[in-house]
């Protein structure tokens, strides 16, 4: 157990220091090009602090771990929203107009009731990968001809030396393997010492570990005033855990899974989803009375992951 405990701590800190080097390597690139915020949260930020999930989940996938992977990916966007833009907005209420933003909600709003539909079909496998990754290269080809807004980023980083920057990028992409590959052995060991199943490690422990890329990159943009950072990278985050995270892993390897297992969660990511794109659309923004809002929810969502009928081993 004190193994899996420093397995488990060890690889969240690569997994946190890995993905750090990597957002902060892509965002000078970005600056390079005077992308905007918002679209820099989206791609750039949101792949880089969401690669810990696919990097996990294919790990875990591998290991036959399934129950790591649904719950990775599940309790990493119910984390998102209910843990991290609830205390980001706490430090900071963010506001940011919904028309700006608007195809990219619902996107995130459609693709998580399919996901939801794909799991309640009872696998997720090779044709539901394919239809992601379908999903992903329309969203794409969204993002390349509708600019969501003007460039607003300077180039402020003309004094850093390529080098510095190609070093962050490859250390974080290492940092983030190595990371992963303890954050699964820990997060198992841990399952087994405490009777705990593998799905509901994968939507606490696991998502939560994972989801401190997206808190500590969300929190720093916040205090700079950068809304369009923190809305890009909630909403990027999400997309790209399902489409891409999701999609290639169940492409390498089949999951199956019992709606059963993972109904009340469902509930939870379906009903934050849509609060999210409610707030969003009548008030243009996220007052900071809805972070504590957010914040209980997820601290109920962790509450009745750890109730006795819940926590018994797969």
């Amino acid at each position: 157990m004190v193994i899996n405990m420093l397995q488990f701590i060890l690889g969240t800190l690569l997994l946190y220091y890995g993905a750090e080097f990597l957002i902060t390597g892509s965002k000078t690139v970005a600056g390079k090009y005077k992308i905007s915020p918002l679209v820099v949260g989206i791609t750039l930020v949101a792949f880089g602090t969401s690669l810990p999930e696919l990097i996990v989940s294919i790990f875990a996938n591998l290991q036959d771990e399934p129950g790591i992977v649904v719950g990775n990916v599940m309790g990493s966007n119910i984390a998102n929203i209910g843990l991290v833009l609830g205390a980001t907005v706490l430090v900071k209420p963010i506001y940011f107009a919904f028309s700006k933003i608007k195809f990219d909600l619902w996107f995130m709003l459609g693709i998580t009731f399919l996901t939801i539909v794909f799991i309640y079909q009872g696998t997720l496998g090779f044709w539901q990968g394919i239809i992601y990754l379908v999903l992903l290269t329309g969203y794409i080809y969204h993002l390349t001809i509708h600019d969501h807004v003007e460039a607003e980023m300077e180039d402020s980083q003309d004094g850093v030396a390529p080098f510095i920057t190609s070093m962050k990028i490859i250390l974080g992409i290492a940092g983030l393997g190595a990371g992963a590959h303890f954050f699964v052995l820990g997060a198992k060991g841990i399952a087994l010492a405490l009777g705990v199943s593998t799905i509901v490690i994968g939507m606490s422990i696991v998502a939560l570990g994972t989801s401190l890329p997206e808190l500590a990159a969300s929190l720093a943009a916040a205090k700079h005033g950068e809304a369009g950072f923190v809305i890009g990278n909630i909403l990027g985050s999400n997309i790209i855990n399902l489409v891409v995270v999701l999609g290639i892993t169940i492409l390498i390897q089949p999951i199956p899974i019992l709606f059963t297992h993972v109904s009340i969660q469902s509930v939870f990511l379906a009903g934050l989803t849509l609060f999210l794109v409610f707030i969003l659309n009548k008030l243009n923004g996220i007052p900071k009375i809805s972070g504590y809002f957010l914040l209980a929810m997820y601290g109920a969502f962790l509450i009745l992951n750890f109730q006795p009928e819940m926590v018994l081993n797969d």
